[in-house]
């Protein structure tokens, strides 16, 4: 593994990583190089200055979106410039909960405080860097802890069992169950962290390895840690031998030594060394090397390492992503107070008068090359504020306060905008001290506060009325700031961590309900769905104008925004008609815009949807999903166990009654039992339906034994109106007193099939085989005369169904409404998880 640290120009890198790949190679090694680096964007970018590559929002920044979709987006965007220049392993995402106040270790690393968003946060965008064609390594398990002098902890020590499950360990079960490729290890994890530890004594490391995170979590991916961060190492660097041999022993696959080639070399000698006097078992090394060749082979190729540089495709790709980092900046920026409205600052203040900008000396956001001069972080900040107010003094303030210069400034401006960057750390404790000297001098002067690193700097307390984070100081994050100070763009962002000593705070308030109009929301809705589901269940525009547009039997809400009329909130509501005059009502959909939940809009939706459907006359029923058309049957399977409560602390039943929407690649599709010869001994035919008697004795079947069924009946009668008889495949049995009084045959079952061409309406009410792919049909409505069932006959409607699809040239089936998953299995389906 090579590990890249300060990262030069695109082709630099591109032409270092090749070369290093071509001597790979010519070593013999059977698999390209793990090219690792620390890509966690935002305040930890090796990589993007915005120059040489994109600069990307972090993890906390993408916490205050309330959009997994944008942190998808961005790790995708991320990983498509690292394999640009060779890199194809990334070391995040951070999955670390900040679960006390200030956590200087994790800080803005981490997305957020809540276990169940954190998780959800890496998961996305541990998604978006495999799918960006880039290998990932989750962070830090257990978890870290951090003691009041800054100093890290294990949080084994720190917090119970039950604690630590409840908080830290909710992350990695989500993520190790959504797929993990590789997981770093805390170093708190290792001996000598705590008093009374023995640095041999490795047995709590073993226990978090072998125990908690192999068998507990069910984790059997690659495991790594930094050795050079261990306590036994950070003493004396001589005990590196020591610190490698401890890491492998207790369960390490992989290890990662930042030091000079001198100590790397004495740290691979220890690990000869240490299998010689079986210290380290070869097995584990078998073990630890199957791990990661696993690993290798399913990311890296030597076609795209060895891939000639270009030095066009960087500079082009950072013109494709500049949309997608912005937008994700401008969803972040939080204002999490402005008591006094001092946004925007120039309703207080005129022209003429002078705006000082206080700002902390800070370390630079990018280490600058041999040569380069330095840059202040925030002076674009300052060239940005001049853009919208002339009269800007930018004046920084070190560790030892403000001078008498500073007091003469801050008598003469009209308004003080005051930087903090990491107050809450031991280091930078003055910058708190000179908050308050300021707020002092300051009388009623506007002030407005910027945290533009860790938001926790001045957030719990109130006499800064107005405080923004931006939880970063790259230029972007602070060009946008200034946008929002000046009143130029609403600020979107909702603090991803809760005010210390206050409950979580809930702004919910009632909120407008429109009716929904095809005309004037359905391309506002379709952009909703996109920022609510697009990642996992794309549609476009048509195709949900398609499943919204039914009049009579539908109507949907909407809330939009009360200045910009932006549409935050869809829900879709639908009636089934099942005869008698009887009526099944149908919340099928409740979108919020993530970057305005929590707000009560979804409540307000929700309550004038349920009321809407309580008047509808004959309502007999309400239920939460759609069966036609097909949103979704019912509640996810991976929703969040925040938004089942939510669903249920408003009265809805849920129940563990699974109902699955499978896919079946049918190129190679074959029978290879003798099901044929068996139904054919018991006289079973199955055949596509004829027009004229035995449709109508099939629409007498589907009647008497499915005429309960929502929709059920209704697709059995379409095939008439559109002329697809022939898409109902029917088993059906000679009755001989039937024949002798004509030829009437005994229907025994039956099952639908659609494509996407034609004109069977199923199509149209289901349209999740579109998005699958191309030349992909379906099946689905399979019914049994219940004297049949268990005989075969069902099996065997399926498999004449999928065989029809293939024969008309289809490549896929989309098994609709799937309760009998055994049948399916047996026929080696590929579940496609689209809804449960």
């Amino acid at each position: 593994m090579t590990n890249v640290g300060l990262a030069p120009y695109g082709v630099q890198i591109a032409s270092l990583t090749q070369e290093l790949q071509k001597i790979a190679q010519a070593a013999g090694f059977h698999y390209p190089l793990m090219i690792g680096i620390e890509q966690e964007n935002g305040m930890i970018s090796r990589l993007g200055d915005g120059i040489r590559a994109t600069h990307f929002p972090g993890a906390m920044a993408l916490g205050a979106t309330r959009s997994p979709n944008q942190a998808f987006d961005i790790a995708k965007a991320t990983a498509k410039e690292l394999t640009a220049v060779g890199i194809n392993w990334n070391f995040g995402p951070v999955l670390d909960v900040i679960s006390e106040h200030g956590n200087a270790t994790v800080s803005v690393r981490a997305f957020g405080d809540d276990p169940q968003m954190v998780g959800r946060f890496g998961v996305a965008f541990a998604e978006g860097l495999r799918t960006g064609g880039v290998g990932h390594c989750a962070k830090h398990f257990p978890g870290i802890s951090s003691t009041r002098d800054g100093r890290r902890g294990s949080v084994f020590h720190a917090k119970s069992n039950d604690e630590i499950e409840s908080t830290e360990m909710v992350p990695f079960r989500r993520a190790v169950a959504a797929g993990l490729d590789s997981v770093m290890l805390s170093s708190s994890i290792w001996p000598g962290n705590h008093a009374g530890d023995e640095d041999g004594n490795a047995a709590r490391a073993q226990h978090i390895i072998r125990e908690v995170l192999r068998r507990q979590l069910g984790y059997d991916g690659v495991t790594m840690c930094d050795v050079t961060d261990m306590p036994i190492f950070v003493r004396d660097p001589n005990n590196i031998g020591e610190a490698v041999v401890t890491a492998i022993a207790s369960g390490c696959d992989m290890i990662q030594i930042y030091h000079n080639p001198a100590v790397q070399m004495q740290g691979i000698r220890a690990i000869y060394e240490a299998i010689e006097t079986n210290r380290i078992q070869r097995s584990d090394i078998y073990r630890s090397s199957s791990l990661i060749l696993r690993l290798k082979d399913h990311y890296f190729s030597w076609r795209t390492a060895l891939a000639a540089p270009d030095p066009q495709r960087l500079p082009n790709l950072m013109q494709q992503h500049r949309s997608i980092a912005r937008k994700a900046y401008e969803n972040a920026i939080t204002v999490v107070r402005d008591e006094r409205t001092l946004i925007p600052l120039s309703s207080k203040i005129t022209p003429k008068d002078e705006v000082l900008l206080l700002c902390p000396v800070v370390r630079p956001l990018y280490q600058r090359a041999a040569g380069e001069p330095t840059m202040d972080p925030f002076e674009c900040f300052g060239r940005a504020l001049s853009h919208r107010h002339p009269r800007i003094i930018h004046a920084p303030y070190t560790a030892h306060g403000i001078t008498q210069t500073h007091v003469s400034l801050i008598k003469r401006c009209s308004a003080i905008i005051f930087i903090t960057s990491n107050a809450t750390r031991p280091s930078a404790k003055s910058q708190v001290q000179t908050a308050g000297a300021v707020n002092r001098l300051c009388y009623n002067k506007p002030m407005i506060n910027l945290a533009v690193c860790d938001p926790y700097d001045l957030l719990d307390d109130r006499k800064y009325g107005t405080y923004i984070c931006t939880y970063e100081y790259s230029s972007t994050a602070l060009e946008t700031a200034a946008e929002v100070i000046f009143g130029e763009r609403h600020a979107a962002g909702v603090l991803p961590v809760q005010v210390p000593g206050a409950p979580a705070p809930r702004q919910q308030r009632s909120w407008f309900v429109e009716v929904w109009e095809k005309r004037r929301d359905l391309y506002a809705s379709a952009d909703l769905w996109q920022d609510c589901l697009g990642r996992k269940w794309p549609l476009d525009a048509g195709t949900l104008s398609a499943l919204l547009d039914r009049p009579g039997f539908s109507k949907h809400f909407v809330v939009r925004h009360t200045t910009t009329l932006e549409l935050l909130g869809l829900c879709a509501t639908y009636i089934i008609m099942l005869g008698n005059n009887k009526v099944i009502g149908s919340l099928a959909l409740l979108l919020v815009r993530p970057t305005h939940r929590d707000l009560g809009i979804g409540l307000s939706l929700h309550d004038v949807a349920v009321r809407h459907l309580r008047k509808t006359p004959g309502i007999t029923s309400m239920q939460l999903g759609s069966i036609f058309p097909r949103l979704f049957p019912g509640l996810p399977v991976d929703l969040p166990q925040d938004d089942l409560a939510w669903f249920a602390h408003r009265g809805w039943k849920l129940e563990d009654n699974f109902v699955y929407d499978l896919f079946m690649p049918i190129d190679n599709f074959l029978i290879t039992d003798n099901l044929s010869a068996q139904l054919a001994e018991q006289g079973i035919t199955i055949n596509n339906c004829r027009p004229g008697d035995q449709f109508e004795a099939l629409i007498d079947f589907e009647e008497k034994y499915f005429g309960s069924y929502p929709g059920w009946l209704e697709k059995y009668h379409a095939l008439r109106e559109s002329d697809d008889i022939a898409d109902a495949i029917v088993a059906f049995k000679n009755d001989d007193a039937g024949a002798a009084a004509g030829g009437v045959e005994e229907i025994l079952g039956a099952v639908l099939i659609f494509s996407p061409v034609g004109n069977n309406q199923i199509s149209k009410d289901i349209p999740w085989p579109k998005v699958i792919g191309d030349r992909i049909g379906g099946l689905g409505f399979v019914g049994v005369k219940p004297e049949f069932r268990g005989l075969g006959v069902r099996k065997g409607l399926i498999v004449a169904a999928i065989l029809e699809l293939k024969q008309r040239g289809l490549r896929g089936c989309f098994i609709d409404w799937a309760d009998d998953i055994e049948t399916y299995t047996s026929l080696a389906s590929r579940n496609v998880t689209l809804t449960v």
